[in-house]
């Protein structure tokens, strides 16, 4: 039987190798999509054939597994599938991405793949980004102009050891509008400070919008290949464009490293609002994510009805 351990902080370093390469470009298969996420999934890992396999709580009780990350992976399956016929247990895939489909139909010829499309991220190209031009932009460019009308005494400014208090401060702050009933803000705000007290540790950098000494808006990203992976943006939407205008100097700041081609905004988690505001900004592609049942009798609870 596989060994899962509860994935914990001091783990990044265990775990980071095998996040590279990332092909598929899944925001869920870098330090900071799985890390800021590990509690509210309740990740657990294994280590197994040189491969990394994470199992994870999905539609709120039920394990589900990723596709294994590493040159091994058929052995690793064959042990994964060894582990679920021991504790009795369908194999489920989660965060499968396009290219483990044709692994994972081959394996199991009664596989049944659902698209996930509220967890699909947005991959956009860094230079049209950096360009901002034709009709796809002009909203964009807009709220960028209305912004500078009406704050005229901005700044942004890279984060760093003399400025991350302010950003924090600002983090606190927000954190006391999140709703006690809405369990994902309330997690995501535990591991922005986890985030933000730990940046070197997550390798982890970013940028804060200022207005004289305050915070008015925030990211944070990584880097692993050519793709920049943005996995915190928060403002003050009392300002107008604030988004927008937080958004393009970070692009202008950061998009013009070296070997960089793309940035993935990760997913709208089915928000009808921010669904809207990704495909505004003209994404290249949309990266899919699948749930991959092995067989066809499934157990009551992946009965589920899907928008396909």
């Amino acid at each position: 039987m596989l060994n899962f351990q509860k994935l914990k902080l001091d783990d990044i370093p265990l775990v980071r190798p095998y996040f590279s390469p990332n092909p598929q470009r899944i925001t869920d298969l870098t330090v900071g999509g799985t890390f800021i996420w590990r509690d509210y999934f309740e990740y657990e890992y294994a280590i197994a054939a040189n491969c990394l396999i994470f199992s994870m709580v999905i539609f709120e009780q039920h394990r589900a597994y990723t596709v294994p990350l590493g040159f091994k992976r058929e052995e690793a399956l064959a042990l994964l599938e060894q582990h679920c016929r021991e504790i009795d247990e369908p194999l489920c895939f989660c965060i499968a991405g396009e290219m483990d489909l044709p692994l994972l139909s081959s394996r199991y010829p009664e596989f049944h793949a659902i698209a996930e499309r509220d967890y699909f991220d947005y991959l956009y190209e860094v230079q049209d980004l950096l360009k901002l031009e034709g009709g796809q932009h002009k909203a964009t460019r807009n709220n960028i102009k209305r912004f500078l009308r009406s704050t005229p005494d901005w700044r942004y400014e890279i984060i760093h050891k003399d400025n991350v208090g302010a950003v924090k401060a600002f983090a606190t702050k927000q954190e006391q509008d999140i709703d006690q009933d809405n369990k994902t803000l309330e997690e995501e705000a535990i591991k922005i400070r986890e985030v933000l007290d730990h940046m070197e540790l997550y390798d982890a950098f970013g940028g804060a919008l200022f207005v004289g000494d305050r915070v008015i808006g925030y990211s944070l990203a990584e880097v692993e290949g050519d793709t920049i992976y943005m996995h915190i943006e928060k403002a003050d939407i009392s300002y107008r464009g604030v988004y927008q205008m937080l958004f393009t100097e970070f692009v202008k700041t950061f998009g013009k490293r070296s070997g960089i081609t793309y940035i993935n905004r990760e997913d709208d988690a089915g928000d009808p609002g921010l669904r809207q505001s990704k495909l505004s900004y003209g994404p290249i592609a949309l990266l899919a994510k699948y749930t991959v049942y092995t067989c066809s009798s499934r157990p009551e609870w992946m009965e589920r009805s899907y928008e396909n």
